[in-house]
């Protein structure tokens, strides 16, 4: 390679790197740690069970329904599904190499409520740590209540270079 002065430049060549979780470690706010292995333990007197208009009938069945259910409560209260084992799903992404964003900052007054819920739902076992290639980051919304959050994920990079799958309805 020649230089704008007709000396001859050094050749750069860059490589690519593997990169691990631990190389975003800094990045990220914090990483939850389980050492806790307590099960959660549901009030089940609390404001959002006990209801003035049941009759205690009512209110004996709806604790009832609650306590077989508590395999699928988290800390927060928060009913959810079990996860799906064995579901299996292709996405085409054309050989495209694997997307690997940056985790963004979470605001501070959001922290301690993302790390509970993070902290739920790795020990409802809906997530797990992952050493994938691909890495898209969580962005955090408010709910309507103004206080509580929704953990959601920013797919626009991946969605971007995602071949579409059209198949006719039955």
């Amino acid at each position: 390679m020649i230089s704008a002065t007709g000396e001859e430049a050094a050749e750069f060549e860059s490589s690519v790197n593997e990169i691990d979780l631990a190389d975003y470690a800094h990045e990220l706010a914090f990483l939850p740690e389980l050492t806790d292995s307590a099960l959660t333990v549901l009030d089940y007197a609390s404001k959002n069970v006990v209801c003035t208009a049941h009759t205690e009938s009512q209110r004996s069945k709806l604790v009832e329904m609650l306590k077989k259910q508590e395999g699928i409560m988290i800390a927060s209260g928060n009913a959810l599904p079990p996860p799906a084992y064995g579901a299996i799903c292709d996405i085409d992404v054309q050989g495209h190499t694997p997307i690997k964003q940056r985790a963004r900052r979470v605001p501070l007054k959001h922290l301690k409520k993302l790390y509970e819920l993070l902290k739920g739902l790795l020990k409802a076992g809906l997530i797990a740590f992952s050493k994938s290639p691909w890495a898209s980051p969580i962005v955090i919304v408010l709910k309507k209540n103004g206080v509580d959050i929704r953990l959601c994920i920013d797919y626009k990079m991946v969605n971007a270079i995602t071949v579409l799958m059209e198949y006719a309805m039955p």
